[in-house]
């Protein structure tokens, strides 16, 4: 039986979601004993401390939210396993549970894009492997399918009190950048900083999401809901992340301390999907004829909708809509739509529709649109449900 310390931050979904990967394979394996270690022990000081009582307790692993500051080596070299949830930057030397936060950029950027969004900003935190790495991707992308878009970047003074945030200078950073804009968020929480500064100030030049779009990452309902409007947010893989890295400590348990780190390897947390919410739900482009467009084909994508239909709602031949749409989104109107459905799909799937459900509330074949969900997700409908379903699964 492994005996695993976690220290890190239960007050969120993260941590939450990691533990409930590692008793779901505890379950299905020998029962482990976890012991949660308050993240206050860190924040003191009193590393030696815990990994004293670690010892005393026996434990063979431990999993901390640890500062690049930290002294894991009390771990180590008591020959406990050592495991670095990403906090500020990755451990070399050391099994990281890291992300592929530059994915989630590129997700950010490619969702905004095609709602039609020309103006972005970003809000995240400087010394941050995730925040920095999801402006890497961001700016990337947006660079990628947009060379002459419009992209303004903010960093808070740092990690320290992150929960506060000055709510004059950030309005009057939002209120300079060119409309519509379309503003990612680190995390959910400085999203939600972002959301609670626009709610104050009341103008009506700045109104979410008719003027700013926005979106974070975690998708933390706790934060996410009480935002007004609330918050759209990237979802992650985190629980498959706890799964994987209980099996692997397991795997490392079976060799000895000096020869586990020739078989050290990073758990990659992956992005997955986006849950569109009120701050992200409007279709904006400085075209009002892609905007129409793109309007009616998220209104309208439970019914057959064909290009020639399209053409109607707009003063353009359909060669010069399907040009002018390819040029001014990065995709073709084809494309558009097929990814509009997939993406409603996911939607209705989070929403606990069976996938044979949600294609009949879409009123679209299941086998065609199950080879479309497929080529853009990378997996079957019913693959994405049974993920789903073992989010919160302990």
């Amino acid at each position: 039986m492994a005996r695993v310390f976690m220290m890190t931050d239960f007050s969120e979904s993260y941590a939450n979601k990691l533990l409930s990967g590692i008793m779901r394979y505890s379950h299905e394996h020998e029962p482990w004993a976890v012991c949660k270690v308050p993240l206050s022990l860190r924040d003191s000081g009193r590393m030696r401390e815990v990994a004293d009582f670690a010892v005393t307790w026996k434990a063979d692993a431990v999993i901390g939210q640890f500062r690049s500051s930290d002294n894991v080596k009390v771990f180590t070299e008591k020959g406990i396993l050592t495991l670095a949830q990403d906090y500020q930057q990755r451990f070399p030397g050391l099994v990281n549970i890291s992300g592929n936060y530059v994915l989630s950029g590129e997700m950010a950027a490619d969702y905004f894009i095609e709602k039609g969004v020309r103006h972005f900003a970003f809000y995240g935190i400087p010394g941050m492997v995730w925040s920095e790495e999801r402006l890497e991707g961001f700016s990337a992308r947006i660079r990628e399918r947009l060379p002459d878009a419009h992209l303004s970047v903010r960093m808070k003074a740092g990690l320290r009190d992150v929960w506060w945030y000055d709510t004059a200078s950030l309005t009057e950073w939002l209120a300079e950048l060119p409309k519509p804009v379309a503003v990612l968020g680190c995390d959910d929480n400085i999203a939600y900083q972002i959301i609670e500064a626009v709610s104050q100030v009341g103008r009506e030049d700045m109104r979410i999401p008719d003027d700013i779009l926005v979106m974070g990452v975690d998708n933390d309902a706790s934060v996410c809901q009480m935002c007004s409007p609330q918050l759209s947010s990237i979802n992650q893989d985190v629980e498959q992340a706890g799964y994987q890295t209980a099996a692997f400590i397991d795997e490392l348990l079976l060799y000895p301390p000096q020869e586990r780190r020739l078989r050290y390897r990073d758990i990659i947390v992956h992005p997955t999907y986006i849950t569109t919410r009120k701050s992200t739900d409007a279709f904006i482009h400085e075209n009002p004829y892609i905007s129409k467009v793109m309007h009616y084909v998220n209104e309208n994508l439970q019914n057959r909708i064909k290009v020639d239909g399209l053409v109607d709602l707009v003063p353009m031949s359909r060669r010069m809509l399907e040009t002018t749409f390819a040029r001014e989104t990065g995709i073709s109107l084809y494309q558009y739509i097929i990814r509009a459905r997939v993406n409603r799909m996911k939607d209705l799937i989070n929403a606990g529709h069976s996938p044979l459900q949600a294609a009949d509330e879409l009123g679209t074949d299941y086998k065609i649109i199950a080879r479309n969900f497929k080529n853009l997700t990378g997996m079957t409908p019913a693959e994405f449900a049974r993920k789903q379903s073992n989010q919160f699964a302990i």
